[in-house]
């Protein structure tokens, strides 16, 4: 299990080297960081109370009730690179110098502007499973559910 762990993580640097991805512009959050992220953003959206254990697999089924969400949005995986530029569509701040957290497999988080996200998930394995991108003020957070094929944002 350890080395999927960090089969994962490689693959996303791999990913960074292959496509000139700006380091400035996306990177792994700290290791001294990552895990205040994780929190916060479990307790913004996570129905904490019921499960309290932060656990990576199958979180969309943890999210509050009380949350409103898009409708989802869902690929053929022939669509890739358009769904993803559908993230344009779920995030309203057009500013190219925000920054904002991806949450991937296994717990790794990134942060980066959203058109260095969109290259690295352009890229992404369809090995790997689900993706978690949100505001740095955790105001909203975007879900890609592999198992759904589809992606909502909530808030």
């Amino acid at each position: 299990m350890e080395n999927i762990k960090y089969e994962i993580r490689n693959e996303i640097e791999k990913i960074i080297k292959e496509q000139k991805i700006d380091r400035q512009q996306f990177h792994e959050v700290s290791k001294f960081k990552y895990e205040d992220v994780i929190q916060k953003l479990y307790y913004s959206f996570f129905n904490y109370q019921k499960y309290p254990k932060i656990q990576f697999r199958y979180l969309w089924v943890r999210l509050r009730d009380s949350l409103n969400s898009t409708s989802p949005f869902h690929t053929s995986w022939d669509d890739w690179e358009e769904y993803i530029d559908y993230l344009d569509y779920l995030i309203s701040v057009k500013n190219p110098f925000t920054f904002y957290y991806l949450l991937v497999d296994e717990g790794w988080v990134y942060e980066g502007t959203l058109s260095e996200i969109k290259k690295v998930l352009y890229e992404y394995p369809d090995w790997m499973e689900d993706f978690y991108l949100f505001s740095k003020k955790y105001e909203w957070l975007i879900i890609h559910c592999e198992d759904g094929a589809c992606m909502i944002k909530v808030c």
